[in-house]
C-alpha cells in the first residue's frame, strides 16, 4: 500500500472538509449577507412616514415571480419605478419611498430584481429582457399614467433593455452609475472561480447571484448595441467620477447611444463614488422631480 499517497488523500479530504466546515459557519453567521429585508418592518416603516396607502404585491411571467412594493394610489398620477443593482432588494430605495417631495407627485413602486430580495430568491435569471419583461407586466397597470424609471447600477441596463423593448411604456429615466457599456465591462477572471461548483455552494445566495448575473453581462450588454435607437424617452444620467465599481465611462457611452432620445442630460458627481444613489440624495431627487415636469 502506498501510504505517503493514502496520507496525501487524507489532508485534501481534511482541507475540503475545513473549508466546507467554515464556509457553512460564515453562512450561518452573516445574514445580513441576503440584501433581504424584513416584509413587515419595513412596511411599518414606510407606512409609518407618509401614512399612504402601502403593500407588497407580485408578478410572474414565464415561470419567473417578482416581488414589489407600492406606495399610493391613482388612476391618472405618474408612476416611479425604482430597480436596485447588484447585489440588493427594493430596501435599497426606503429613503426615496420615504420623501414626501416624491410621494405626493407620484405613486411610487420599488422591485425586487430576480433572483434578491423576495424575488425568486437565491435563483439566478441573468436574461435582462425577461427582467424587463416583468417590470414591463407592472407598468401596463398603469395605463394613464406617465412612467419614469429609475435604475441604480445593474438597475441601469434592465431599465435600458425595457425602454428599448416597450418605448411605449417609458416616459422617462433616470440613470444612476449605470454599468452600460459592454467595453468596460471587466474581465475579472475571479468571477469565474467564484463560480465553482464548491466555492459557488458556500457563497451566500445573494452575492451567488450577484456573480452569476455579472459574468454573462457583456454578452447581455452586447446583444442591447443595436436597440439603443428604440429609447426615445427623455434620459438624465447621474455618474461619478471615482466610481471604482462602475467606471466614468459608461455615462458618456449611454449619452452616445441615446441618438433618439427626446433630451439627454449627463451630470458628473465630482468625486462620486458608486454609491451615489445614498450620498447624493437630494441630487437624485432633483432629476426626478425635473423629469415627472418634463413630461407632465
Amino acid at each position: 500500500m502506498n501510504y505517503a499517497k493514502k496520507g496525501v488523500s487524507k489532508k485534501i479530504f481534511l482541507l475540503l472538509l475545513l473549508i466546507v466546515g467554515l464556509g457553512l459557519l460564515i453562512n450561518s453567521q452573516l445574514a445580513f449577507l441576503e440584501f433581504r429585508y424584513q416584509p413587515k418592518d419595513f412596511s411599518n416603516a414606510i407606512v409609518t412616514s407618509s401614512h399612504y396607502p402601502f403593500a407588497f404585491k407580485r408578478k410572474e411571467v414565464a415561470g419567473a415571480t417578482m416581488q414589489y412594493c407600492q406606495l399610493g394610489t391613482g388612476d391618472h398620477l405618474p408612476v416611479i419605478v425604482f430597480v436596485h443593482g447588484s447585489p440588493g432588494s427594493l430596501a435599497a430605495y426606503e429613503t426615496y419611498l420615504k420623501d414626501s417631495l416624491l410621494y405626493r407627485q407620484a405613486i411610487l413602486i420599488a422591485v425586487d430584481r430576480l433572483g434578491f430580495g423576495y424575488s425568486d430568491f437565491g435563483k439566478t435569471i441573468p436574461s435582462l429582457q425577461l427582467q424587463a419583461k416583468l417590470i414591463a407586466s407592472i407598468l401596463a397597470d398603469f395605463p394613464n399614467s406617465k412612467k419614469v424609471l429609475v435604475g441604480h447600477s445593474m438597475g441601469g441596463p434592465v431599465n435600458s433593455r425595457l425602454a428599448m423593448d416597450y418605448p411605449n411604456l417609458v416616459d422617462g429615466m433616470i440613470l444612476v452609475a449605470p454599468s452600460i457599456s459592454p467595453a468596460l465591462e471587466p474581465s475579472n477572471w475571479w468571477r469565474k472561480l467564484l463560480n465553482f461548483p464548491i466555492i459557488r455552494w458556500l457563497t451566500p445566495p445573494a452575492l451567488r447571484v450577484c456573480n452569476q448575473e455579472i459574468i454573462p453581462l457583456k454578452e447581455e450588454l452586447l446583444a442591447m448595441e443595436s436597440r439603443w435607437k428604440n429609447i426615445t424617452c427623455p434620459v438624465t444620467i447621474i455618474q461619478g467620477t471615482a466610481d471604482q465599481l462602475v467606471p466614468a465611462g459608461n455615462a458618456q457611452y449611454a449619452k452616445e447611444q441615446l441618438t433618439n432620445s427626446k433630451a439627454v442630460k449627463l451630470q458628473m458627481v465630482k468625486e462620486g463614488n458608486h454609491f451615489i444613489l445614498w450620498s447624493e440624495v437630494s441630487l437624485i431627487r432633483e432629476a426626478i422631480l425635473e423629469m415627472l415636469k418634463s413630461i407632465e
